[in-house]
């Protein structure tokens, strides 16, 4: 019951603020206008909270993912800007295309352990930042498993922050594959 009354409260007050919000574009458009002028022009609606790409276009597919190979190591680095708006940890509509240029890239090194790490860094808090991040990873990892690409016991961690002067995106999901562990083998119980 208290759950559907701050409900009610809540979309009472935003659909004030959305009256206040409209009244005063309307009368702000209609002092612009003098009295007896023909609106030409097209009707100009105040912007939402939605978020609106600037700069350049965001890479998509294979051209998201960079890979780094170390000693023991193989990187697969994912542009988190080709996954995932900003603040948000669910998969844009056009993720899938950026992950199934991954999934190769990941059966390619083998079946060696693998751990997923999400770098996230905004202007909200720290301690949000963090949260975002990390939901981020089981993103990944969710999918993948998903697709048979890692296996269910496959490590995730999130960090809020990136190193100043990184030269990977900052935000960023890592594909890390531990090339120096043995391969994982499924259980054969006879």
């Amino acid at each position: 019951m208290k759950r559907r009354l701050r409900y009610y409260r809540r979309l009472a007050l935003g659909l004030a603020l959305t009256g206040l919000c409209f009244c005063s574009v309307t009368s702000a458009a209609a002092q612009a206008q003098q009295a007896g002028e023909v609106q030409t022009g097209p009707i100009t609606e105040p912007i939402g909270a939605e978020h609106k790409p600037s700069g350049p276009p965001i890479p998509k597919g294979i051209q998201a993912i960079t890979q780094e190979d170390a000693k023991c190591s193989a990187r697969l680095i994912v542009n988190a800007n080709a996954l995932f708006e900003p603040g948000r940890w669910t998969l844009n509509s056009d993720a899938g295309q950026t992950l199934d240029a991954l999934g190769p890239m990941i059966t390619r090194t083998g079946k060696h352990p693998v751990r997923i790490v999400a770098f996230t860094r905004s202007d909200d808090s720290d301690k949000n930042n963090l949260f975002v991040a990390e939901k981020r990873a089981r993103t990944v990892r969710t999918w993948l498993k998903d697709r048979g690409l890692v296996a269910d016991d496959t490590t995730t961690e999130g960090f809020g922050t990136v190193p100043p002067g990184a030269k990977q995106p900052k935000e960023r999901v890592e594909v890390v594959v531990d090339t120096c562990k043995q391969p994982q083998l499924p259980n054969q119980n006879h």
